[in-house]
């Protein structure tokens, strides 16, 4: 999948490599050419999927108007005549090789069925449970994607298998819903072998999802300052996975773990933070089963990283950041963080972690990772300015110390890479 940031930097690099008289201009034009048809979109295609798009909104409008006018069996006529429609214009669609358009109908006729479902169940008035109806969306959403390889149909049906297992999380307050699987282990297959990095996104944060729902009833019961430890873990994991992928060309599904994973450790650093700056919030968690598997898979997971990694100044400054990232929930459970010194290693900590991840994104050319960690850097640097650590001359102290410290790190840096890295003539 070509995204915009790599043909930017792509673009850059032909610039430079020409202007160094490393690669012909006419070869330049060649790699241009070729990404551009391999990239470009289809204005027809496009066109004819908007097209079909209004077409469909106006006969969803005209229905609406006359729903309660007509008689059942007609509605139900106009469902079914409406899906197999859809179904068949997308089948036809993608026998001409129109992808494009036969994935525009094929979700259109996703959509209906699901519409279906709910007015079906409305029409006869059935009993309401929502979440199977999520479940039979989920599983014909699956049979559509598979059949017509349409991605916004395998979307859908992440989409309707989230629902699902969120609605009977909510039924049993925090019950362990495994069937989720069933249908999420399928879609997952069909997931790997789509180059459609929403389906890859839509497929990460559905298992996100339930392993958020995984804790039970946090949402309407108590809220244990456990599920940070537990959240930071899993986020670990998810970092380690996009970090491995894009390291070894791994596949392009695991690479959409890596920003999720970093969004959710700075929301949960950032949290950390600012409850240790707070008296009334600096508190333990409940230790649970869970917080072990989450650090017991994340610590493994980081020692991969660092044993499968190729660029080893990549791996290794992300795994220290990872690491430094893993303890904060262990120095908040040690019983000093009430005090200033618990105070000050939580904020060092942070501080650590984040320029962790700016070394390892700028050493592995990943920005995302080193816009991570910058973000992180930048919030934990506004925390402590609204909330002091102790007195306002223990937090100048503080700021002086970690500035020294940055200030040496960036001179010895500086002096290993130029080691590293010899003169152009010795080499």
């Amino acid at each position: 999948m070509l995204t915009g940031s790599y043909r930017k930097r792509l673009d850059a690099d032909l610039i430079r490599w020409v202007g160094e008289g490393l690669l012909p201009a006419e070869s330049a034009a060649s790699i241009r050419q070729s990404l551009a048809r391999e990239g470009g979109f289809k204005l027809p295609a496009l066109l004819g999927m908007f097209g079909g798009l209004l077409i469909a909104s106006s006969v969803v409008a005209f229905v609406a108007a006359n729903w309660e006018e007509m008689p059942r069996l007609v509605k139900l006529g106009m469902i079914l005549v409406g899906l197999a429609a859809a179904l068949g214009i997308g089948a036809r669609l993608q026998a001409r090789g129109s992808a494009l358009g036969a994935d525009a109908a094929s979700t259109c006729g996703t959509l209906i069925f699901g519409a279906g479902i709910a007015l079906i169940g409305q029409m006869y008035h059935l009993p309401a449970d929502w979440p199977a109806g999520a479940s039979l969306v989920a599983i014909g959403a699956l049979l559509v994607a598979l059949l017509l390889r349409s991605n916004g149909a395998l979307i859908i049906a992440f989409v309707a298998m989230a629902a699902w297992s969120t609605g009977r999380w909510e039924e049993s307050r925090g019950a362990l819903h495994l069937p989720f699987f069933v249908l999420y282990l399928p879609a997952l297959w069909l997931a790997h072998g789509r180059t459609n990095r929403l389906v890859h996104h839509a497929a990460v944060l559905a298992l996100a999802l339930w392993l958020a729902l995984l804790p039970g009833d946090w949402l309407y019961g108590r809220f244990d300052y456990g599920l940070l430890a537990y959240a930071l873990g899993f986020a670990a994991v998810y970092v380690v996975l996009g970090a491995v992928a894009l390291d070894r060309g791994g596949p392009a599904l695991l690479t959409c773990c890596l920003p999720w994973g970093l969004l959710a450790l700075m929301a949960v650093l950032s949290v950390e933070l600012i409850r240790i700056l707070d008296a009334s919030e600096s508190r333990a968690g409940s230790a649970v089963w869970l917080n072990y598997l989450a650090y017991g898979l994340a610590v493994p997971a980081i020692a991969a990283l660092l044993a499968l990694a190729r660029e080893r100044r990549f791996a290794l400054p992300l795994a220290i950041a990872l690491l430094t990232a893993l303890i904060v929930p262990l120095v908040f459970w040690s019983g000093h963080v009430v005090g200033l010194p618990g105070k000050a290693v939580v904020a060092g900590l942070i501080l650590i972690a984040a320029i962790g991840f700016v070394v390892a994104g700028v050493s592995g050319g990943v920005r995302r990772i080193m816009l991570a960690g910058s973000a992180l850097f930048g919030l934990a640097i506004l925390i402590l300015l609204g909330q002091t650590i102790g007195t306002l001359l223990d937090q100048s102290v503080f700021f002086l110390v970690a500035g020294a410290l940055l200030l040496a790190l960036a001179g010895g840096a500086r002096k290993l890479f130029a080691r590293l890295s010899p003169p152009a003539e010795a080499r």
